[in-house]
């Protein structure tokens, strides 16, 4: 059958060089494309049998990169590799990472690609510790450029945000928003005791200072004043050990070695685990253009378990909350007002899950990622069918 068949069975690589075990987002694509009944191969840096097949996933390891500055270099030596004995059969190669593009826009002189792009990364450069201040400005300015200059012989991408549109407004370049909502698998696994639990603030964002979490800290200090029962648990996912060792001292100074709990990091598929023991959702995100600009994922997580959520009022999470009634938006330069939030959810236990239950709803008609893959079947198929 031609592949502009719509019963065509379509060979699928997705390749990432960066992205840990089975992180969400990566997961999440394949698993959706596997189970609408294609070929798909997984191309990762995972500690996973090669040729193993999970969930309709073929999977093909490789070790990962030993460091940051050696990822460029690695994906040349590791990733091509493993790449190039799978690709013969493939319709086409959609890959995850920025690292990436010099090898993918090579292959898209030959095969399909797609770019999914994650983040806006000129912005995230803007932002990131480990470039010098003084260099920022520059880095950023080369991935917007190399980025761009890619894309023009690429021509598709994935994007996440409608604030990624400026970089990609090229006239040449096919464009699919697939967000990165949580998945059903997750909300199968909630558990319906929410009214048995004690309270308990959860947040399972990365932990860097643009995430919010010294003013999670802030946050946690000033609810525990007004009520002393309310606990904090979040992820030990650090961007690197300083910042690590900084939060630690920073809770220790305010006091809060048992209110604010780090749990070790969870697969995605085992995140239920943490969230049924939770009662209200957090994301402090601050107000800086990398997190203005992005969606959180951790939002639908919470939607999916049935918590409330007091969240930072900035646009992409203010419109699901304004959308689903499901949770608070404060603003992020105002920790006394999360506070009161989490303090008011927290004496109000049936205002609190009323409002879990709608965001359990909305998340189940609206911000689940299975509701994306008639959009991502039909991108593949515009692709390779050459329909601009």
């Amino acid at each position: 059958m031609s592949v502009r068949g719509a019963a065509k069975q379509l060979s699928i690589i997705i390749v990432t060089s960066i992205h840990p075990d089975y992180d969400s987002r990566i997961w999440k694509h394949a698993k959706l494309a596997a189970s609408a009944g294609h070929k798909v191969r997984l191309v990762c840096p995972w500690e996973v049998p090669d040729g193993s097949v999970q969930d309709g996933v073929e999977l093909h390891p490789f070790p990962k990169a030993p460091s940051r500055m050696l990822r460029p270099v690695w994906s040349l030596l590791r990733v091509l590799p493993r790449l190039l004995k799978i690709i013969r059969p493939a319709d086409i190669v959609h890959f995850h990472d920025l690292d990436l593009l010099p090898i993918m826009t090579t292959i898209a002189l030959f095969k399909p690609v797609v770019f999914d792009v994650h983040e806006n990364y000129p912005d995230e450069m803007l932002e990131k510790a480990w470039i010098p201040k003084a260099l920022r400005g520059w880095v950023a300015g080369a991935v917007k450029w190399g980025q761009w200059a890619s894309c023009q012989v690429i021509c598709n991408v994935v994007l996440v945000a409608p604030s990624q549109e400026r970089y990609f407004g090229s006239r040449r370049l096919r464009k699919e928003y697939i967000y990165n909502f949580a998945s059903r698998d997750l909300a199968a696994a909630a558990d319906d005791n929410y009214a048995e639990r004690a309270p308990c603030v959860v947040f399972i964002g990365s932990q860097h200072e643009n995430n919010g979490s010294l003013l999670l800290l802030e946050i946690a200090a000033l609810a525990n004043r007004a009520a002393p029962e309310i606990s904090f648990q979040v992820v030990d996912r650090f961007m690197d050990s300083a910042f690590r060792a900084e939060f630690v001292e920073k809770r220790r100074q305010l006091g809060l070695e048992e209110t604010v709990q780090l749990f070790a990091n969870v697969r995605p598929h085992e995140l239920m685990s943490v969230l049924n023991r939770a009662t209200i959702g957090i994301s402090p995100n601050l107000r800086v253009s990398q997190q203005i600009n992005g969606i959180h994922t951790k939002i639908f997580e919470y939607m999916a378990a049935g918590l409330p959520m007091v969240v930072s009022d900035l646009p992409h999470q203010l419109e699901v909350i304004e959308t689903s009634t499901a949770g608070i938006a404060v603003p992020p330069e105002q920790p006394a007002r999360f506070a009161e939030a989490i303090v008011a959810l927290s004496s109000d236990p049936e205002m609190a899950a009323a409002m879990g239950a709608r965001g359990r709803d909305a998340f189940a008609t609206h911000y689940c990622y299975e509701s994306q893959q008639s959009k991502l079947v039909d991108f593949y198929l515009k692709i390779i069918n050459g329909n601009p």
